[in-house]
């Protein structure tokens, strides 16, 4: 077997693709204008080294205080996390304590709701004739008033 000629291709692909995207003419002046400036901001960095390395430690100043923020928010989450992970236990205790106060009402609520069912199935419905009929009131009486 001969040797791979993967990486010659895609290099050659490369170089052809760069060919025929200079055809475009807005391309061309974009990529002659890319290399001018930059052509320039290094022969300018070759001959004031000492800007290239303010602008380099500024960079760096703006990174390491970008760290120190990102590391604060960090300490902070962990913090919250590490409080909610101990009030946890107590949440679901007052959970729990709520679930029981709900269950041990529902039996009231249920004999709530029974003894007005009772009551209304015990009352007769009168209506006041001398009222037109969309008017008319249902008047309930218990039946022990009766």
């Amino acid at each position: 077997m001969g040797s791979n000629k993967l990486g010659t291709f895609i290099v050659g692909g490369a170089l052809l693709g760069a060919a025929v995207s200079m055809l475009d003419r807005n391309t061309r002046q974009q990529t002659v204008t890319l290399v001018r400036t930059s052509f320039e901001k290094a022969m300018y960095y070759k001959e004031n080294p000492d800007v290239m390395k303010n602008q380099l430690q500024e960079k760096k100043d703006q990174m390491q205080t970008l760290f120190e923020q990102v590391k604060g928010d960090v300490e902070y989450v962990k913090s919250q996390v590490d409080e909610i992970k101990t009030l946890t236990p107590q949440v679901k205790e007052m959970f729990a304590d709520t679930k029981e106060a709900f269950t041990d009402s529902k039996s009231e609520y249920a004999q709530i709701i029974e003894d007005d069912s009772t009551a209304a199935s015990t009352a007769t419905v009168t209506k006041d004739e001398s009222l037109p009929p969309m008017v008319q009131k249902k008047n309930v009486i218990p039946l022990e008033n009766q």
